[in-house]
Order: C-alpha cells, then structure tokens, then sequence
C-alpha cells in the first residue's frame, strides 16, 4: 500500500466520523418525534426552526439549559448548534426584532415570544438566568467558528393552551441520505483512483465505513464518543 493511499484512508475514517456525528443526530431526532407528545419545541417561524428540545446535551439538537427555568415561569435559556448535529441554530443571526419565537412545552402551554435583543459575547460570558419571563437562544458566532457566542433574547408575549392536534415538520431522510452519499463518493473515488494496486483497499474502506453508518442510524452512538475519535485523528495529521 503507497503512502498516498495511508492518508487517502486516514481522511476517509475522518470524514466518516463527521458524518457519523450527522447519523447519529438525525437518528436520534426520529426517536425524540416518536415521542413527541411529551416533547417541547422550539419554533421559530421566520428562520424555518422547528425542533424537538431535549435535556441531554446540546449535540443532540436544541438543548434546554436546566439551571435556567423552564418557559412561562422566569427565564428560559435553550442552545443549539450552528453547523453540524443537525445545525438548529444555523440562520439564528438572521432574526429580527419583533419577529415571534413559540416554545411549545407540555404542562404549561405554548410559550410565545418576541425578539428583543441580539448581542455577540465572548465564550467566557456567564447568562445571568434571573431575569424575568424572557427567553435565550445561545450559539456559536462566526458560522463555522467558536470564537463567539451569539445571543438572542426575546421578551415572553402569552401564554396559549396547547393544540394537542399540533403536527410538526420532520426533516427528510438526511441519515440515510449521508450514508448513500458517504458510499457513492467512496466508491467513485475507489473506481478513478491512479494506484490500480490499491483501488480494492479503499473499496473495501469504503464498505467497511458504510456499514459502520448503517450501524449508527440503527443503533445511535453518543456524540462524545465520536468526537473524541475525531480529535484523535485531527491531532494525528496536524489539523
């Protein structure tokens, strides 16, 4: 096996850990909307947001910070990601004052708010949670990067009773279609590769990362055991 091949599988096992991250998420999202009678959303009209709120962590999608308190009862903060988990938050720079945000949130209602306030922070900034009826969505800035952290804050409006006949958006099949896409490339990249010796080695890469996709999307696997092997990785070639 050339060197060039190593690095080609190297990047390959990388690249499948970053779509690991995706399958697994979007795995994970099907089992929280199985359950959605008992499950809080964000909605967020103007931006398109339509998310399941879990209280596990924030790589699982929109996570509900429980030291804050919980909506209609003081004040709220949720986080989300901008790229990568599903990337809830990844057009929350782009809302406006006054524009409408609905917590949806069984034994309580549906929470609504209106944007007030948006404001870039450092990471090290610390959300003081006592501050009235008002609501926080908290998450990355720039897109892409974690050097901020970019805050929305939103006054509480009305409380509504709950339609318990709510239907909410699902994302299409993304997990599957990442695993489709995943083994296409690889084996595209396999089929033109120069190293005909070694076009059977990333086939058989290619093969062998898919299944472990179609492994994740069945049985989710937690973020953090997944970024962990990807950092792994990125020291390993410098990144």
């Amino acid at each position: 096996m050339k060197l060039s091949t190593f690095f080609i599988l190297v990047g390959m096992i990388i690249i499948s850990l970053y779509c690991l991250i995706e399958v697994s998420y979007y795995a994970s999202a099907e089992n929280l909307s199985q359950n959605s009678s008992n499950t809080p959303y964000l909605l967020i009209p103007s931006i398109g947001v339509d998310q399941a709120i879990n209280n596990k962590s924030i790589d699982y999608g929109v996570y509900y910070d429980p030291g804050s308190s919980k909506p209609g009862v003081g004040t709220t903060a949720i986080f989300g990601h901008r790229t990568f988990h599903g990337s809830p938050f990844l057009n929350l720079d782009k809302l406006k004052n006054g524009d409408n945000i609905t917590v949806e949130w069984p034994g309580i209602g549906n929470v609504e708010y209106s944007v007030d306030n948006l404001t870039v922070v450092d990471p090290s900034y610390r959300l003081n949670v006592e501050q009235g009826n008002k609501l926080f969505l908290i998450t990355c800035y720039p897109l892409g990067s974690d050097a901020k952290r970019l805050i929305i804050e939103a006054n509480q409006v009305k409380i509504n009773p709950m339609n318990t006949n709510q239907k909410h958006s699902t994302d299409p099949p993304y997990g599957i279609a990442i695993i489709i896409g995943f083994f296409t490339g690889g084996s595209i990249l396999s089929f033109l590769y120069p190293l005909k010796g070694d076009q059977y080695i990333i086939f058989l890469a290619t093969i062998t990362l898919t299944a472990f996709l179609i492994l994740a999307y069945i049985f989710p696997i937690p973020p953090d055991a997944i970024e962990s092997q990807l950092t792994w990785f990125n020291n390993l070639l410098g990144v």
